[in-house]
């Protein structure tokens, strides 16, 4: 009895073990479908919020008051005027501004300029105006770029938008100031080359002079072949007519 009883006990703990593990089976499953459910709700929202994209009831202006034909010069701080119209019956409020500065053939990224917070708030049917600046760093070569202006703004469900204003080709020159200098520069460089030039040609003319001088005084100097001889065989020639005094006492007589 005692072995029929005991085997009864073992067979009752075999029995509850098997149905605990059944639940832990269980409940891990579903631990695991709900994790995986938040997982996908998750990436379904990033899918959703993505890049943000502009609202249509937003209308935008873009001005440059001091650089109307989009050529800035470099050193110099750019103001940048953004028109805003809402043409919807929620009203916007305006978050932030930025732009970036991209190569114009490869569109890569240069400059990130500094973000502005305007925190205006646009009712329906109203227009606003925000200004951006940014700098113009002169150490960027004289050339045409591509400038990114873009505008972040939520409506009154806090839905968030963004609109860029501006992405189009622009161009940086250099002030007139820097061109005067390199002007200058550039003249006191060829004033500077050409003394050079006048000195060391002025010096080989002199050295040149110099030498034929010499050689021309040498062969100068020296008396030609037979000179005396032949002077004084005029004068004890037979039959040569005698000079100066001789001629004149014989006059005399």
């Amino acid at each position: 009895r005692r072995a029929g009883s005991t085997r009864k006990m073992m067979s009752r703990k075999l029995v509850l073990s098997l149905l605990l593990l059944g639940l832990l089976v269980v409940a891990g499953a579903d631990d695991a479908a709900e994790e995986g459910g938040e997982e996908a709700a998750d990436a379904g929202d990033a899918a959703e919020s993505g890049p943000l994209l502009p609202s249509e009831f937003a209308q935008t202006l873009t001005l440059f008051p001091d650089f109307p034909d989009k050529r800035f010069v470099l050193g110099e701080l750019i103001d940048v005027l953004c028109g805003f119209t809402n043409v919807g019956d929620k009203s916007f409020n305006i978050t932030q501004m930025k732009g970036s500065l991209h190569n114009a053939l490869d569109y890569k990224t240069i400059i990130n300029y500094t973000e502005a917070n305007p925190f205006a708030e646009i009712k329906k049917d109203e227009h606003g105006t925000m200004a951006y600046k940014f700098y113009a760093d002169p150490g960027l070569d004289p050339k045409e770029y591509q400038l990114t202006l873009s505008i972040d703004y939520i409506d009154a469900d806090r839905d968030e938008y963004r609109t860029v204003y501006f992405n189009n080709t622009i161009e940086f020159i250099e002030s007139q100031s820097t061109l005067g200098s390199r002007a200058v520069f550039g003249w006191f460089l060829m004033l500077a080359v050409v003394g050079v030039v006048v000195f060391f040609g002025y010096k080989t003319y002199q050295k040149s002079a110099s030498k034929k001088a010499r050689r021309t005084g040498g062969e100068a100097s020296k008396p030609s072949a037979g000179g005396a001889s032949e002077w004084l065989q005029d004068v004890n020639a037979p039959g040569a007519t005698r000079r100066s005094g001789s001629g004149k006492k014989a006059g005399k007589k």
